[in-house]
């Protein structure tokens, strides 16, 4: 079983391309909605969408006074190590993986055989025609409204790059999804059981 999931705190209007990108790579996506001062409605805006496909759904609402990232990633930990044994994307609502794989489920079996656990990843940065960033439009394909990538987070605010991107449910990934705790992965032949490959979040 593959499951993807997002703590879901701002960008509802992202939920019909994400759900789209993803549905054709994992079995089941769900939501963690995080209700915050920044997004009062987030719960009440997103589960119309969220509703109207059969493999969502909304597993925990959480609200709080401000969208605390230390609390995301201990909901991204919670909510995947009730299935330890299964791979989980793990994905905020602006990032849209591109695997080296054009079927997630063969990269998996390629890490199951070699005893992998994490796959790691790094950010690319898209931006619409023109370098701006176009109002988001429903009906066109989201990598058509963002054509190009480039790499321009880090240098510019000193974004951390990395991301964990698909991990076993019992692995512990740290603050930001950008790493995971090593002392409880696999290390095998003196190698390191990671796959990298490249996300591409809009930002």
């Amino acid at each position: 079983m593959i499951r993807l999931l997002c703590v879901l705190g701002h960008g509802h209007e992202l939920l019909p391309h994400f759900i789209e990108h993803y549905s054709k790579h994992v079995d089941e996506i769900q939501f963690v909605i995080y209700e915050s001062s920044a997004s009062p409605r987030i719960l009440s805006r997103s589960k119309p969408i969220i509703r109207k496909y059969d493999n969502c759904k909304i597993v925990k609402v959480v609200r709080d006074r401000v969208f605390d990232w230390e609390k995301v990633t201990i909901l991204y930990n919670m909510i995947k190590s009730k299935k330890k044994n299964d791979w989980w994307v793990i994905a905020d609502i602006d990032e849209f993986h591109v695997y080296p794989y054009s079927n997630l489920r063969d990269m998996v079996k390629e890490c199951d055989e070699n005893l992998w656990s994490v796959v790691r990843g790094g950010f690319i940065d898209r931006v619409g025609p023109k370098g701006v960033f176009p109002k988001l439009e429903d009906s066109t394909p989201i990598f058509e409204q963002f054509p190009y990538a480039g790499f321009f987070r880090y240098p510019m605010s000193n974004a951390c790059p990395n991301k964990i991107c698909v991990v076993k449910g019992n692995i512990e990934i740290t603050n930001g999804q950008h790493y995971a705790n090593m002392h409880n992965v696999r290390i095998g032949d003196g190698q390191n059981n990671a796959r990298g490959f490249f996300t591409q979040p809009l930002v």
